[in-house]
């Protein structure tokens, strides 16, 4: 098992970022099929993910604004880092939804929110560490409490710390960052494939990640909260997958 993951690390490294499919799309990176750790650092649950893109980036404010001109996402009355460069927050699940449908839209390619399963995947780049770095916080890699003074109480722009081993920026840290699961506890008795764990009207939603808000420990790759699919905040963003 450690050699595939570091056969993988290497052909990976050499992906590059794809062209965006459209003026608006963001920046995508390809990722072939693989195994997958998944969940709690001590005993974690292994999943089969297939070939998807994930943004090298959160969605920024620029790009939401983007969406609100082309009429396909609401604008918010309040946004406490307006610049175009910072990751876009105080969206709800339905928002980050809404963005992904329209971007499907614009390109004719199918756009969605990633599952938990495969933003665990891009966020490990391989590694089995409880960061894609290693085992402890580093400075200059996520953003924190008391992880980087230029960023103790605010998000970072976008890009801002350094990429993971496969080219993803602030999948550790930054906003909290919306998945397309429905919350359990506990990874015990989801499916094996990978794909969303889903069920009619559930409330809560996976958000993965950590923020500037929290503590390094919940900037691990393994970090989850379950949130109200309602709400919204000042480090809650999202990016987006495509098949």
């Amino acid at each position: 098992m450690i050699r595939w993951f570091v056969l993988l690390l290497c052909m990976m490294a050499t992906l590059p970022t794809q062209a965006a499919d459209c003026p608006q799309c963001p920046e995508m990176i390809a990722l072939p099929g693989g195994l997958g750790r998944l969940g709690d650092d001590s005993a974690p649950y292994t999943v089969r993910v297939d070939a998807f893109a994930l943004a090298r980036t959160e969605t920024s404010v620029g790009q939401w604004k983007a969406c609100v001109a082309g009429g396909g996402c609401a604008a918010k009355a309040s946004l406490r880092w307006p610049e175009d460069h910072m990751p876009m927050t105080n969206v709800s699940f339905a928002d980050a939804q809404a963005y992904a449908t329209w971007l499907a839209r614009m390109s004719g390619k199918p756009y969605r929110l990633p599952t938990e399963a495969e933003w665990e995947y891009a966020v490990r780049a391989g590694s089995q560490t409880i960061f894609p770095w290693g085992t402890g916080m580093e400075e200059g890699m996520a953003v924190c409490q008391h992880c980087d003074p230029r960023f103790d109480r605010r998000p970072a722009p976008v890009a801002s710390m350094a990429a993971n081993g496969w080219g993803f920026h602030d999948l550790n840290g930054n906003v909290w960052e919306w998945t397309a699961d429905c919350w359990y506890p506990s990874h015990q008795g989801r499916p094996r494939d990978g794909i969303a764990r889903t069920e009619a009207n559930c409330p809560k939603r996976v958000v993965k990640g950590g923020s500037w808000y929290y503590v390094p420990h919940q900037s691990r790759s393994a970090s989850r909260v379950g949130e109200d699919a309602r709400t919204y905040g000042y480090d809650i963003g999202f990016r987006v997958a495509r098949d």
